[in-house]
């Protein structure tokens, strides 16, 4: 009996090491930073924001609708770069924004799109959530 105790323990203990993923899942991003309103007028920036949505393929394809982003990130005026690192499976949508001194944020930028496909590298599901039960069981004589 203890043998099959340790060799049990030994199994999961190999399982949940190779679970880990296999590489990172990250995204660079880099962009010119706005410097003047929509009529040409001179703007002092305050800050970048920066949106991303997910989708549960990962190939990139067509993207989701600008109200399923979420803001991800806000960078200083200064800085146009900004690195998302350990994202899970998917494609990964993003856009920046423009904010000026007064509050008031531009359109966004277009949509750039990154495909992240590393093995078992998927979320956990939800606070909650657990799996469903296994089906059609039967005893056997």
């Amino acid at each position: 009996m203890r043998n099959l105790a340790l060799a049990c323990l030994l199994l999961l203990s190999s399982f949940i090491a190779s679970a880990q993923p296999s590489g990172t899942g990250a995204t660079i991003l880099t962009w010119t930073p706005a410097t003047s309103y929509t009529d040409g007028t001179f703007m002092v920036l305050a800050e970048q924001r920066v949106y991303a949505a997910r989708t549960a393929t990962t190939v990139c394809g067509v993207s989701p609708a600008i109200a399923d982003f979420e803001q991800i990130g806000s960078v200083e005026p200064g800085i146009a770069s900004v690195t998302f690192g350990s994202l899970w499976n998917g494609g990964w949508y993003y856009y920046a924004t423009s904010v000026d001194v007064f509050g008031n944020e531009s359109d966004p930028s277009n949509v750039v799109c990154n495909s992240i496909n590393i093995t078992r590298n998927w979320p956990p599901p939800g606070q909650g959530v657990k799996p469903m039960p296994p089906g059609q069981l039967k005893k056997l004589e």
